[in-house]
């Protein structure tokens, strides 16, 4: 059993109930909520605390401390005699002073594509003993970098066992984006060519899950209430009409783990028609999951969650996305064999369960210093959580 700590800044998210964490997102950022779902399931084996900037309604079982910050955070650690600190990539440069002289294994949890300076930094920093993706697609693009050596990828998770096992036939033509209503997401380009997909089958009808407001619940909204006025100014003209929202369109706002009855009414999704910044794309997952297929770009992780043709449709020009949407609407043959692929891709990928298990065997590996397999230097440098654990795990053979 090891002694695990992650360090979270949860003060946007401080409202948010995650109390049953098994249950679904709440309604936050996906990295966020992977933290909280991988502590939890963690906590079944390990010791695990959670560090968190601001107290919350968290899952059970986890030791929560609120500190003011990392260097508050990492106090705390060192007396709390924590072996492996894992924390997110954006932690690594404002903190970098602070990392190099801690005594545990730092594990980085990139959930985004860091920038060359993080890159640097986690390769030359000793105690950074992981540098972890979150898909294969990510973790590929280091290859070139030296960070490479010691990192390594495990897929974002989902639970599978509240789901039912069987796609739900769906009765209606319901499209369904979800995401944050931010230009990253890429809500624009669905909202562009929304008119083309209407056109071509007038029973559809755009479901809209999300809002600004997923990442941070006191970001200010523009006259639609929707997303930042700027961004508003990009799409509002796709989706009202005489200055009133499109009646094919409905905006639900930001669901919680209510989401998932909803969910089940959708017929095709659209995941983030960018690609841009995605490493993983939780929301393709949980579509997925339903028994849905997705059509996004064929970029970044979404390029490990959908396997293009068989479990949705990946394009590389957006301007295939109309087509690639009505074609599905059309063909229900089709739609539905995909989205059978698409469940069981999800369960025998992305199920926690399943997840679980490569995050055990990454903690055993830092613990006794083993180095990943792009390292040829045989094992990773010894911090003192590291000789500790070692220590331990010699003395009980």
């Amino acid at each position: 059993m090891a002694r695990v700590a992650f360090f979270l800044d949860t003060r946007r998210i401080r409202s948010a109930d995650l109390r049953d964490v098994d249950a679904g997102n709440p309604g936050i950022g996906g990295t966020e909520y992977m933290f909280f779902l991988v502590a939890a399931h963690l906590a079944r084996t390990h010791q695990v605390s959670m560090y968190v900037t601001a107290a919350g309604n968290h899952p059970p079982g986890i030791r929560c401390v609120v500190v003011q910050d990392m260097r508050e955070a990492a106090v705390a650690i060192r007396s709390a005699g924590e072996e492996i600190v894992i924390l997110r990539d954006s932690e690594v440069l404002p903190n970098r002073a602070l990392l190099k002289s801690m005594q545990q294994s730092v594990l980085v949890w990139a959930h985004n594509f860091s920038n060359r300076k993080t890159l640097t930094a986690c390769a030359r920093l000793p105690g950074i003993a992981r540098y972890l993706c979150v898909s294969r697609e990510q973790h590929e693009r280091l290859r070139h970098e030296d960070v490479f050596r010691k990192s390594d990828y495990i897929f974002n998770s989902i639970v599978t066992r509240n789901c039912p096992t069987e796609p739900q036939p769906p009765t209606q033509d319901n499209v369904f984006y979800m995401g944050s209503l931010v230009k990253g997401k890429g809500f624009h380009v669905l909202a562009r060519y929304w008119g083309d997909i209407v056109k071509a089958v007038p029973t559809a009808r755009l479901h809209v899950v999300g809002s600004r407001r997923l990442y941070n619940e006191r970001a200010a909204l523009g006259p639609l209430g929707l997303a930042s006025p700027r961004y508003e100014r990009r799409f509002a003209r796709y989706v009202t009409e005489h200055g009133r929202l499109r009646a094919d369109i409905v905006f639900h706002g930001i669901l919680g783990a209510d989401k998932w009855r909803l969910l089940r009414e959708a017929k095709v999704a659209v995941t983030n028609p960018t690609g841009a910044g995605e490493t993983f794309c939780i929301s393709a997952a949980e579509f997925g999951l339903l028994g849905v297929p997705v059509v996004t770009r064929n970029a970044g992780g979404l390029i490990d969650v959908v396997e293009n043709g068989v479990s949705g449709i990946l394009f590389d020009d957006e301007r295939e996305l109309p087509e690639a949407v009505v074609g599905l609407l059309r063909d229900e043959n089709r739609r539905a064999e995909m989205g059978r692929n698409a469940m069981a891709r999800v369960r025998s990928r992305f199920d926690i369960e399943v997840v679980i298990e490569k995050w055990h065997k990454t903690i055993e590996e830092i613990l006794v210093g083993t180095a990943v397999a792009g390292d040829s230097s045989g094992t990773l440098r010894g911090t003192d959580g590291t000789r500790r654990a070692i220590s331990r795990l010699q003395a009980a053979v």
